[in-house]
């Protein structure tokens, strides 16, 4: 489903509304990355006919300007999962190689082999117009997740470096920027946008302030 931009904005205010009444979508505070609700197969059959293909939104030279490097990754076990007291309510997957992309605001945000991530984590109500594994949030997902795990010294979030933290409203403005190199409109944009900024509100303290 594609929206006009007027229609657009609309359903980004309802999604607002909506996502004010929902407490499942805050994750718990010792969480990797924010978890999203399981759906059932009828609902995931749909929601494959009604999304939408996506049309590349840069030139590939610009693409590969912004994620040169190349997107190695290997599924992880229910098994090695469990080890590590994770959630084995969706999938992990581990980088085999480093990955970097670069921000013309932020610069390299380099993520380094071995991390470990679940992608994006894409709020039920979103499922419509844009799933997990879209390509429109696949790349920009790993950047994100990176600035999302926790330091082991002190358990703070958002580090670009060892000595430049985000804001947790920068962080996800890394996500929707590097969105709007993979094919995702303005609409879409802003709406994973303020999803993710809600959707973790309760944690927002353990970024820069």
């Amino acid at each position: 489903m594609r929206l006009s931009r007027a229609d657009g904005l609309l359903w980004c205010c309802h999604v607002r509304a909506t996502l004010d009444n929902i407490e499942a979508l805050v994750p718990a505070p010792n969480s990797i990355i924010p978890s999203s609700e399981p759906i059932d197969v009828v609902s995931a059959i749909s929601r494959a006919r009604a999304l939408p293909a996506y049309e590349p939104s840069v030139p590939e030279t610009e693409f590969e300007e912004r994620f040169p490097l190349p997107f190695r990754v290997r599924a992880v076990t229910i098994y090695e999962a469990k080890r590590n007291d994770w959630v084995t309510d969706r999938s992990y997957w581990q980088f085999l190689a480093p990955f970097r992309y670069v921000s013309p605001v932020w610069g390299p945000i380099n993520i380094p082999k071995d991390f470990y991530t679940d992608f994006a984590s894409v709020p039920p109500i979103l499922h419509s117009l844009i799933d997990d594994d879209s390509p429109i949030i696949l790349f920009p997902s790993a950047p994100h997740d990176f600035l999302f795990t926790q330091r082991d010294e002190d358990g703070t979030r958002g580090w670009i470096s060892k000595t430049k933290q985000l804001t947790l409203t920068q962080v996800n403005e890394v996500l929707k920027e590097a969105m709007s190199f993979c094919g995702a409109d303005d609409v879409t944009r802003e709406l994973v946008f303020n999803a993710v900024e809600f959707a973790n509100e309760g944690i927002r303290d353990q970024f820069a302030h």
